[in-house]
């Protein structure tokens, strides 16, 4: 369903037409966070199926500015994420945390075989957040007070004994 893209497009994505390819990204992930199943932002306020419907609008436009479809933004049959980040357990030691903190939480998550979604459902934080911390998206991620309270509420979910530690190292790498 890709086309010219049209003012509402950019509306959606919150951008003004013309916008360069990694403005439109970041627009993109920015957005699909807000909606994400558990996002602080729409936690209340929205039923699933108005989430899903704002979900499908800022995918839609995503499609039209760009022309293809976006990494993970296909919808499971619950109206959460299907694409699935099950990978093998990690093997050999975990990441420094000074040096990695995402990796690290990213190696201790894998090695308990726990998938985002399944984290995300029980510290009630977007898998799609989850994502960026593991992955060290600083630019994606909300402001430090939340973030460091997301890689603390996950890092406690994981059993790590120096959570309130790595949630510090994280905070130092993100604000730099």
């Amino acid at each position: 369903m890709t086309g010219r893209p049209r003012r509402k497009d950019w509306e959606a994505l919150g951008l003004e037409p013309g916008a360069d390819l990694a403005l439109v990204k970041r627009a993109h992930r920015h957005r699909r966070s807000l909606y994400d199943k558990g996002s602080l932002a729409t936690y209340t306020l929205l039923e699933d199926d108005e989430r899903t419907t704002m979900l499908s609008r800022i995918d839609t436009a995503y499609r039209r500015i760009v022309g293809t479809e976006p990494f993970g933004s296909r919808l499971g049959p619950f109206g959460d994420e299907s694409t699935s980040d099950r990978s093998e357990a990690p093997t050999g030691p975990p990441p420094d945390s000074h040096q990695e903190p995402g990796a690290y939480l990213r190696h201790h998550r894998l090695s308990q075989g726990l998938t985002l979604q399944q984290i995300a459902a029980e510290i009630r934080v977007g898998a799609a957040i989850l994502a960026q911390i593991e992955n060290e998206e600083f630019e994606d991620l909300p402001a430090p007070v939340f973030v460091r309270g997301f890689v603390l509420q996950l890092a406690r979910a994981l059993r790590l004994s120096d959570a309130e530690e790595l949630a510090g190292q994280f905070l130092v790498k993100m604000v730099g």
